[in-house]
């Protein structure tokens, strides 16, 4: 029941106190004509039935995990170079270390620079970025196992080092899939525009 003075919003038809010059519940300004409330209600319902988009916190560990492995294995590949060097000055006359010692280290820093743009494409939920970031994470944990067994074959248990390995890389692949099928599902991830 109205009270005296009270209006009724035309749109969502929740009664308003005389002094709100928009109604409590859905916003609407007050006095809006028929064809303005119809519009209105088109425009709430268009509104309810677009999916809520992906929450940054969902997507902060991914973003935070590939982040890390981009510097990490930038640095990485640096410091093999350093490993490399300490080859020429032990005068290693083997030229297959030369070559995989290169190899490894081109490829960690090319993985970190790609995964530091996987942590952006990732904040800006882009597609491409989480299907990347799984790859990324599959290679690594074929590239970290591979390299154990040539550079350090006896230093560590070799299955410690597949299963660190899985869980390591592996959890970084379960994010990257987890933000993906979020950001496939719920729109694009990004939520409404606000120009449109």
């Amino acid at each position: 029941m109205l009270t005296s003075g009270a209006w009724l919003c035309r749109v969502c038809w929740k009664p308003n106190r005389p002094q709100d010059t928009t109604c409590y519940k859905c916003k609407s300004p007050r006095g809006l004509t028929p064809d303005e409330a119809a519009e209105a209600v088109k425009a709430i319902d268009a509104r309810k039935a677009i999916p809520e988009p992906v929450p940054d916190w969902v997507l902060a560990l991914p973003v935070t995990i590939f982040r890390s492995y981009g510097k990490v294995w930038v640095r990485g590949g640096f410091g093999l170079l350093a490993v490399l060097a300490l080859e020429v000055f032990a005068a290693v006359t083997d030229i297959d270390w030369y070559v995989v010692t290169v190899g490894f280290a081109v490829g960690l820093m090319v993985a970190g620079f790609l995964a530091a743009e996987v942590s952006e494409g990732m904040r800006n939920r882009e597609t491409w970025s989480f299907v990347v970031g799984i790859a990324l994470s599959a290679v690594a944990v074929i590239g970290s196992v591979t390299a154990f067994s040539i550079f350090a074959p006896d230093l560590v248990n070799p299955n410690a080092i597949r299963w660190g390995s899985v869980v390591v890389f592996g959890g970084a692949g379960v994010a990257a899939g987890i933000g993906l099928f979020l950001v496939l599902t719920r729109r694009d991830g990004r939520g409404p525009d606000p120009d449109a």
